[in-house]
């Protein structure tokens, strides 16, 4: 048997040694159990979910407030809120989250420049960055857009037959489906059951 021969025969049986030795410690080595995650580090952790919440319904009484405050600095016209929506969001940060979105309307008449000035003036006394569009093909409208960092996007739009509010409230970090069923959950015992007659 030639040199070479005999050299990749040890190689193999050096190999193999060591392959058997390594499924021999790993059978010795006691096994580790895994410790479950707790807290705030498991974003699926009851308690965090539930303090989520707590932050989202937060948030939301915030936006009303802030949407209430608007449409006061408005004027006197009567808002009817047309929808209210989770939806999911992105934090400043980049994480995934949930936040609340309102659309309310007005058919009262506004005043287009002035209501947009009056809007414009209160939101950025709050903090908020915006601009304004329009479009010459769309004579009577104009678009107010406002963002706070880390907090609502709200948008004005006044026209000759009314306005509207959109508003976003702040995102809250999250697991989507983790929140969204303790909201259901909480919303179930909330709601009265049906009595028997």
């Amino acid at each position: 048997m030639s040199y070479e021969s005999k050299a990749r025969l040890k190689a193999r049986g050096i190999l193999a040694a060591l392959f058997c030795a390594g499924i021999a410690l790993s059978a010795c080595t006691p096994t580790t159990t895994e410790i479950p995650m707790t807290g705030s580090s498991n974003p699926s952790d009851p308690a965090t979910v539930k303090a989520q919440v707590e932050q989202l319904k937060q948030a939301l009484a915030d936006l009303h407030a802030f949407k209430v405050e608007t449409q006061q600095a408005i004027g006197p016209q009567k808002w009817a809120d047309e929808g209210l929506r989770n939806m999911d969001c992105k934090t400043p940060d980049g994480e995934g989250g949930v936040n609340y979105s309102v659309l309310t309307l007005t058919s009262d008449p506004v005043d287009l420049e002035a209501s947009v000035n009056v809007v414009k003036t209160f939101w950025e006394s709050k903090g908020f960055t915006t601009r304004t569009e329009t479009n010459p093909r769309e004579p009577g409208l104009i678009r107010l857009y406002a963002n706070e960092d880390g907090g609502h996007l709200v948008s004005y739009f006044a026209n000759i037959e009314g306005s509207s509010l959109e508003m976003n409230s702040a995102c809250v970090a999250g697991d989507l489906s983790a929140i969204y069923k303790e909201l259901d959950r909480q919303e179930a015992s909330d709601s009265p059951s049906p009595t028997a007659e």
